[in-house]
């Protein structure tokens, strides 16, 4: 009993410290959710689908050293429209830091959601930009954020 008792101890403990060396940066991608904006949210300006009343809008989120991309969908229109985002991009001084896919959903009329890609710590002298890629309804366009820079 007790040489069992040891090897699923020895086992456990082999398991957690895997989890915990592969696991990556918290993040809420791949998802769809509810979202607020705020005065650290740095935003395209709104980008109308041509025959549904629904919004695109990327933003580039910067908290003094944290940022992150955006991607913002509204449905203002009366049914729920499908929605994707295949490519939602942090760039760092120019080159990319991360591609992400936000998976296909179904937004509700009245509906904005957003999809978060990972959070990134950057220095001060750091200026950063997102970009997103859209498909709504079969519609697809691509939007940039404005540029940051970080800690301001």
């Amino acid at each position: 009993m007790a040489r069992v008792l040891k090897a699923l101890l020895a086992l456990s403990t082999l398991v957690g410290s895997f989890m915990l060396l592969t696991s990556g940066p918290a993040s809420a991608d791949p998802y769809w959710e509810p979202v607020s904006k705020t005065s650290k949210f740095h935003c395209s300006g709104q980008r109308l689908h041509p025959t549904h009343d629904v919004t695109v809008q990327t933003c580039v989120v910067v908290n003094s050293t944290a940022t992150q991309a955006v991607a913002i969908v509204a449905n203002f229109g009366g049914s729920a429209v499908s929605i994707e985002a295949p490519n939602v991009a942090l760039y760092v001084n120019g080159p990319i830091s991360y591609d992400r896919n936000c998976l296909a959903s179904t937004l509700s009329a009245g509906e904005t959601r957003a999809c978060f890609g990972p959070t990134q710590q950057r220095p001060c002298s750091a200026t950063v930009t997102a970009w997103a890629q859209y498909i709504i309804q079969g519609w697809v366009t691509d939007l940039w954020s404005p540029s940051r820079q970080m800690c301001t």
